[in-house]
Order: structure tokens, then sequence, then C-alpha cells
């Protein structure tokens, strides 16, 4: 309790302290074809979340050495993000320093997919020499993922809250060590940012230097409870996919689809899930009720079939067959916005 309520206090107070400098050095985010909220909003919901961390590592005296490679990453992440919140930087130029970052934890702190677990009903499958490419790629994906859900209020930092929920609950009663403390610093701090982003009358936004640390802090958990090299493993790879499966599915089908059009697969556009419900007469919070709680359906059964030791492959198989459903329903979107059309006027409107 200690740890959670420092951590969210300070993230208010940090957000509170940012605010009038954003808006002294044009840190904002203002509407655009692709933005409809109202007015400049500062990004400093993401440099809070960061200095929150780091002040607490110290003051709560979590810091050890052997954290220094994930730190430097951090720092190289958010730096990355507020350039690109201040000059919108390049997909290349974002891809060369998020591989830098993940190399850095790699290299220094043996932090890598080394094996995706029994898949496929057989024996473990281990990575071998294509552990640290396939960590490269799926960090990245992962950053890039919650990034391009950071499309309406609050919807990155809640997806990002399921998921840290589920880890941390995913080895029943966490023990008192240092991972699951740090856990508990970023779900008290994304909870703090989350009161202000959807509640507080000044709102400010996560950045894209907030939704890049979310997905890289994530990628690193994950990796980190899901492969026995770590020593602290209490959830299957592919449990873990059903954890973030939103924010996974949503980037890995919108990209299928971009390409299929002849597109780049990196350009920004309104064709993921929450611009789907917008465009079907949703407003914002009822978006981001409803794919939160579709969210943590899939998360809780990801976990509980983790729990129950559920044989991996048939998690596999049930996990395809949510991709190819959610897909299709991507890929027909004028068909899915009928239907949550003809849902939203007798249960959603007054």
């Amino acid at each position: 309790m200690i740890i959670f309520v420092i951590s969210f206090l300070l993230t208010i107070v940090l957000i509170k302290g940012l605010y009038p400098l954003a808006i002294k050095i044009d840190l904002l985010d203002r509407p655009c074809v692709r933005k409809c909220h109202e007015g400049a909003v500062p990004l400093v919901g993401g440099l809070a979340i960061f200095i929150n961390f780091i002040i607490c590592m110290f003051v709560l005296d979590l810091f050890t050495p052997t954290l220094l490679p994930f730190l430097a990453s951090l720092l190289i992440i958010i730096v990355l993000g507020f350039l690109d919140d201040c000059h919108g930087l390049s997909f290349k130029i974002r891809f060369a320093f998020q591989s830098i970052a993940v190399l850095v934890v790699v290299y220094y702190s043996e932090v890598q997919l080394n094996s995706v677990g029994h898949v496929f009903g057989i024996e473990d499958l281990q990575l071998a020499w294509f552990a640290i490419p396939f960590t490269v790629f799926a960090v990245i994906g992962n950053i890039n993922a919650f990034n391009m859900m950071d499309g309406i209020d609050g919807l990155s930092a809640s997806l990002a809250l399921v998921t840290l929920l589920g880890f941390f609950f995913a080895a029943g009663v966490p023990a008192d060590i240092l991972e699951y403390k740090m856990l508990l610093l970023l779900i008290a701090s994304l909870c703090a940012f989350l009161l202000i982003n959807l509640f507080a009358k000044n709102k400010v936004f996560m950045g894209d230097a907030g939704s890049m640390l979310i997905g890289f802090t994530i990628s690193y958990f994950a990796i980190i409870f899901c492969q026995e090299s770590s020593g602290l493993k209490t959830i299957s790879p592919i449990a873990c996919l059903w954890v973030l499966a939103i924010p996974v599915m949503d980037t890995v089908c919108i990209m299928i689809r971009r390409i299929k059009k002849g597109q780049s697969p990196f350009l920004p556009d309104r064709e993921h899930l929450h611009h789907i419900f917008l465009r079907a007469g949703y407003s914002a919070r009822q978006s981001l009720v409803i794919i939160v709680i579709i969210s943590s359906i899939l998360a809780s059964i990801g976990l509980v079939a983790n729990y129950y030791q559920v044989p991996e492959w048939i998690m596999g198989v049930g996990y395809l067959l949510v991709f190819t459903g959610y897909f299709q329903l991507l890929q027909h979107s004028w068909l899915l916005m009928r239907w949550l059309k003809v849902i939203h006027k007798p249960v959603l409107e007054p």
C-alpha cells in the first residue's frame, strides 16, 4: 500500500507540475484530421510516469545495479518519445532507437525470448540463434501496438493497466520481490494518469513518450514472467498473448489490411477498433469501456487457462480462432458498424 500510495500521489503532483511547463514549451497535442479532441492538450503524462518511476525506485530503496540496463533503455525510449511528440520523427528513426533500447536489455540484462513454449504440443520450442532478432521484433511490435492504440482518451493506458494487473495476479499471491514492486509502481502511476486524463478539467495526454514507455515496459515484464531463464516464470508465452490480445491483434490486423491495400503499414489512419466504434455512433467513453471490457475478458481467459494448466497448443488454437474472427470483423468493418449501430440504439442510447 505504501508503494501504491506514494507512486499514485507523486504522479499526480508531477502531472500538475509539468502542466504549465508543457504550455510554455509548446508540448501540446492539437486537434487534426485524426485527432478529434477539443483544444490543445499537454503531452506530459508519459514524462510524469517516467519521472515518478525513477524517483520511487530510489526513494523506496528499490534500485539495484542490475536494473541499470533497463533504466538506460527507459531513458532512450522516453527521450525518443519526447522528440517524437515535439518534432514528429519518421518511423525509421523510431525503429532504430527502439532497437537500440531493446538490445541494451538483451545484452546487458539477458532479458530475451528464448522459448515460445509448448505451442505445438510436443516439447518446449527453443528459438536458439533466432532469440535475439525475434525479441527485437516482438518488443518493437508491442511498443508500437500501444502507441497505435492511443487514439481516444485513456485507451492505451487502460489496456496497459489490464495487462500489468494480469501479470501481477498471474502468480496468485505475488511474492515480496522487486519485480512485483516495480509493477505496483507502474499500476499506481497509470491509475493516477487515468484519473486526470478522464476526469480532470485540465486533462493531459501520455503522448508518444508515454505510449512507447508503457509498451516497452510491458514487453520487459512479459519476457521476465514467461521465460524459464528469468527464474520468475509465472505465465506461459501463449497466455501472455491472451493478456495482450487487443493491442496485438488490432495492430497486426491493421498492418495486414494496409499491406493488402498497397499502403505503408506504418502510416497512421482511422481504421482501428476504437475508430469503428466512434463511426458507429458510440461516444469516446462508451468505446473505451467496451474495448477495455473485451480486453479484460480475453486476458481473464488466458490467466484462467494458465492457472489450470490448459495445454498450450489448445490455448494457441483458441487464440488463432479469436484472431481470425477479429481480422474478419476489421476486414468487413462496414458490417461490424451496422451491428454496432443496431446494438447502440436500444442498449446505450438514453
